[in-house]
């Protein structure tokens, strides 16, 4: 059965949204969307390239087809598991132009796509990190297989280095609750991470169906009886119609209560940087609370942490 206290949910749209900022940004995409590199081998002097459109994330893991496909790169000193996990998802490059410069003169140009398998991972210290794995370009067009390894390599390190830029967060943010490391998956729509709090050990998020809401934190009945038990001293005082105010480093809210607390469930909607919860209770109880849960400075935008 799964169990999961906390989780963040979002979708392809909010992480191309940062994507597609970035590559508006003038400086940026002459830092980070095209350039030269030199190459000194095999007759290559150099490579001139560009990403002529901002890649766009496609949160499923690739298919078996294009995991085995023969085109399929993986740099050297890297290693591609047998098969793709759920932890995986795509990085999709519509147009990418080459130009490589050989050592007789002559310039060979060439623009065709790439999909770039990454994952998701948790670091020791508990950050989100998203990392290149493997890169397919789509329909090479005639070079020799070096070109290919010289543009698959370069697709590899420039895209690394844009995931390398999302920041985050690994569970919410609760004052006075310790999480456990979260629980990766992608779902063929969303990116999701699920944590317990640590009384209640490892999350189990197998079977669950996550709503289809672009992002959203959804709160466990465990973690909200934890938050009402927090702050009972201003619910219980005032078993009445009168509103309460809370507020302290982390959190700003307020209680209208009517009744005895039984039976809670949970809805929530977000909108970075507020998530804001509606807890409805038994028939006798209604509790309308509205908490910031999600810092701003948990910023899923790549720009502002990639610009100087």
């Amino acid at each position: 059965m799964s169990s999961y206290d906390a989780a963040l949910v979002l979708d392809a749209g909010t992480l191309n949204k940062g994507m597609t900022q970035l590559y508006a940004n003038t400086l940026a995409r002459q830092k980070f969307f095209q350039g030269s590199e030199n190459i000194g081998q095999m007759g290559l002097v150099s490579v001139d390239w560009s990403i002529d459109a901002a890649p766009q994330f496609v949160l499923a893991p690739p298919t078996a087809n294009q995991w085995n496909d023969k085109h399929t790169f993986v740099p050297s000193g890297g290693t591609k598991p047998p098969q793709p996990t759920d932890q995986m998802f795509q990085v999709q490059l519509a147009s990418v132009t080459a130009g490589f410069h050989l050592q007789d003169g002559t310039v060979s140009k060439v623009t065709f796509a790439f999909t770039v398998f990454a994952q998701v991972t948790i670091t020791a210290d508990r950050h989100v990190q998203l990392g290149s794995v493997a890169v397919l370009p789509i329909n090479p067009t005639a070079m020799s297989d070096f070109m290919l390894q010289v543009i698959c390599g370069i697709v590899f390190q420039k895209v690394q280095g844009l995931l390398q830029g999302y920041q985050i967060p690994a569970s919410i943010s609760v004052e006075g609750q310790d999480f456990t490391p979260p629980v990766v998956t992608v779902t063929g729509s969303h990116l999701v991470l699920a944590c317990n709090l640590v009384a209640n050990g490892t999350p189990d998020i197998g079977g669950v169906q996550w709503p289809q809401n672009p992002l959203g934190v959804l709160i466990g009945r465990r973690l909200l009886s934890a938050l009402l038990q927090k702050y009972s001293h201003a619910l219980i005082q005032q078993m009445s119609d009168k509103k309460i105010n809370e507020s302290n480093s982390n959190w700003s809210g307020s209680y209208s209560l009517k009744g005895g607390i039984t039976n809670p469930s949970v809805a929530l909607a977000s909108t970075l940087p507020n998530v804001n919860i509606t807890a409805t209770f038994a028939a006798t109880a209604e509790v309308g609370v509205s908490w910031w849960l999600v810092p701003a400075a948990c910023a899923l935008e790549a720009a502002s942490n990639l610009l100087p």
